[in-house]
């Protein structure tokens, strides 16, 4: 499969705009091969970088000994989240020594690390998620679609592209917490072609609504799995020493039916694997094709989303 060409349109819907009037998607095949894809959920070190690096070189050994694809981590995992203080404590740049120096570790296999950072650049800070694969940096996604507190309080500058990329076998693409919330980073995802959507959060919520929340966060990945026919992949920290606001987990990786193929057990640190194959891109997992849907229609509803962005 080859990657969509985007036009040079500015801004976030232009581009969606543009995905959605072509004649027609990309090659929405299924897998070239099954591959078997690892999530860590556990206990960010908020603040502490160093700590968050060992811990992610302790499970990727682990997700390595699996025989595993892909590992991703939680939402800002290496900086951590709970503060603008801890937060930027454990930002870093992209070519701090440490971070450096893990990236090239991985040189020594082809698994792809997923990991969120808390990104240092010279325009602010991004929340990020890392894509490494190789000794090197795949690509970064970073997080579109902004909460209140990570605009007011953490003060993190939105991601403007949702960029899929290709390794072992796989089509995959990266979206973070709140942009879950959403069809629209999920769809430019999925008509360029992505067939598995990584989906690190850091969850750490009021405890009288956290079970609340957990549903309707479980039930948006049932949708974009279900309605954008993707492998869903989440994975989620978990906060134990707060009890007004703890973190509950609820890490998964899910099929293309929204059913559950391996979830982590709530508030429990693990690594959760699974494999996933070619054959749930078909029937009986999968019941329709968007290229089913006739051109004017994905034209209007284009249209309609670009004016809305506009008022």
């Amino acid at each position: 499969m080859k990657n969509v060409k985007l036009p040079a349109v500015p801004g976030f819907l232009s581009a969606l705009l543009a995905l959605l009037s072509l004649s027609a998607f990309t090659d929405l095949a299924a897998l070239e091969r099954p591959v078997t894809i690892s999530v860590y959920q556990g206990r960010c070190a908020d603040g502490d970088f160093a700590a968050n690096l060992k811990t992610v070189r302790l499970e990727v050994e682990e997700a390595l000994a699996r025989g595993s694809d892909f590992v991703v981590f939680p939402e800002t995992f290496l900086s951590g989240y709970a503060s603008p203080e801890l937060m930027q404590k454990g930002a870093r740049r992209i070519d701090d020594p440490e971070l450096k120096a893990f990236i090239a570790e991985s040189g020594k296999h082809q698994m792809v690390v997923l990991v969120g950072l808390a990104r240092i650049t010279q325009e602010g800070i991004y929340n990020s998620e890392l894509v490494i694969q190789g000794g090197k940096i795949l690509g970064i996604y970073d997080k579109v679609m902004l909460t209140e507190g990570d605009r007011d309080e953490l003060k993190f500058i939105p991601g403007k592209a949702v960029p899929v990329f290709e390794a072992n076998g796989a089509r995959f693409a990266v979206i973070i917490c709140h942009d879950s919330s959403f069809p629209h980073p999920a769809l430019m995802a999925k008509l360029q072609g992505a067939e598995i959507l990584f989906t690190p959060h850091y969850n750490s919520i009021d405890a009288q609504r956290m079970d609340d929340h957990r549903k309707w966060v479980r039930n948006c990945h049932v949708g974009l799995a279900v309605q954008m026919k993707m492998v869903i992949v989440r994975s989620n920290v978990i906060v134990l020493d707060d009890p007004k606001s703890p973190g509950y987990g609820d890490s998964f990786i899910m099929s293309t039916q929204g059913e559950i193929l391996k979830a982590a057990e709530l508030f429990k640190q693990e690594l959760i694997t699974a494999k996933v194959g070619p054959e749930m891109f078909s029937m009986p997992y999968v019941w329709a094709d968007l290229n089913e849907v006739p051109q004017w229609l994905n034209k209007s509803l284009a249209e309609m989303l670009l004016g809305a962005g506009k008022r």
